[in-house]
């Protein structure tokens, strides 16, 4: 089982004030983009720039 995120993983965010899920949809280094699953109304969503040592992986994507 591999060990550091990649597009298409679920994460969870391990930071104490954004304690939600979201998925990668980019990789740069140690840094991700991330899409949180949130509220935000239909179009409006935004990708949040972080360290991969600030989530945790739920789900792996599919390897194909």
């Amino acid at each position: 089982m591999r060990k550091k995120p990649k597009i298409g993983d679920i994460v969870k965010s391990t930071v104490l004030t954004e304690n939600i899920a979201g998925y990668v949809v980019g990789v740069e280094g140690i840094h991700l983009w991330v899409r949180y699953f949130d509220d935000a109304p239909k179009g409006e969503s935004w990708d949040v720039y972080t360290r991969r040592s600030n989530v945790r992986v739920i789900s792996y994507a599919n390897p194909t």
